[in-house]
């Protein structure tokens, strides 16, 4: 029975590997056509604005906490 459940772990994995890299291929496909000839500077950007999103919520969280 245990073998059963990990064979099916498993196979979940694989199948999230599996739609994960169809969403990345998908992603590269629309940076693409869409011109984006340098995609890193894109995701770094995308990063970037992520990063600063966090770390504003984080300073308006503990502003507003203190008080």
């Amino acid at each position: 029975m245990a073998e059963a459940t990990v064979e099916q772990t498993l196979e979940v994995a694989r199948a999230e590997a599996r739609a994960l890299a169809d969403q990345l291929r998908q992603a590269r496909a629309d940076l693409h056509r869409l011109g984006i000839a340098d995609q890193n500077r894109a995701l770094i950007g995308a990063a970037v604005a992520g990063g600063l999103g966090l770390l504003c919520g984080v300073i308006l969280g503990l502003s507003t906490r203190k008080r």
